[in-house]
């Protein structure tokens, strides 16, 4: 009978994990779940300006803002750092590591500076059993970014080509 009832056990846990795991969690329809989250829709990087959106979750209104605020910024940074990587890879420089090294260096730099006085373009909150979520856009011009960047590397870096560092990130 103990054997009976651990089989049936087993079986009926098997039955409850299968279905489950049949179901899909994540909305198959990619817009809808962008729509559905808050600032979402103001956090997409288009040719004018490289947007992120992030939110965070405090007892503390305030403090759940300050901390979706910089996450978003992080978000922003890391998307600008990326694209400058990328458009550095196909300057045509003698030392390529150096090059890409130093740019990063700039570009760490320059996105300091100019993610220091940006707002949020959207911010929507939401409170559950006293806890707040607090969800924020931000948003920086792009050309304003490759100014700051370009400006920095023809001072600090050898053989930097801003205006050919600028058509290539525009790319």
């Amino acid at each position: 009978m103990k054997l009976f009832c651990e089989i049936l056990l087993i079986a009926l846990s098997a039955s409850i994990v299968s279905c489950s795991a049949s179901k899909n969690l994540v909305p198959e329809d990619k817009a809808t779940a962008v729509a559905s989250y808050p600032c979402a829709e103001k956090g997409i990087s288009d040719a004018e300006f490289f947007r992120a959106c992030a939110d965070a979750t405090s007892s503390n209104i305030s403090l759940a803002r300050e901390k979706a605020v910089a996450k978003a910024k992080s978000s922003l940074g890391k998307t600008i750092v990326d694209k400058v990587l990328v458009a550095a890879e196909h300057e045509n420089v003698s030392d390529k590591e150096t090059f890409l090294k130093d740019i990063g260096v700039v570009s760490n730099k320059a996105i300091d500076i100019v993610l220091k006085d940006i707002s949020p373009v959207c911010e929507k909150y939401s409170e559950t059993n006293g806890r707040y979520t607090a969800y924020i856009a931000v948003e920086i011009n792009r050309q304003t970014v490759i100014d700051k960047i370009s400006e920095l590397a023809i001072r600090q870096i050898n053989d930097f080509d801003g205006n050919m560092f600028k058509n290539i990130f525009n790319q």
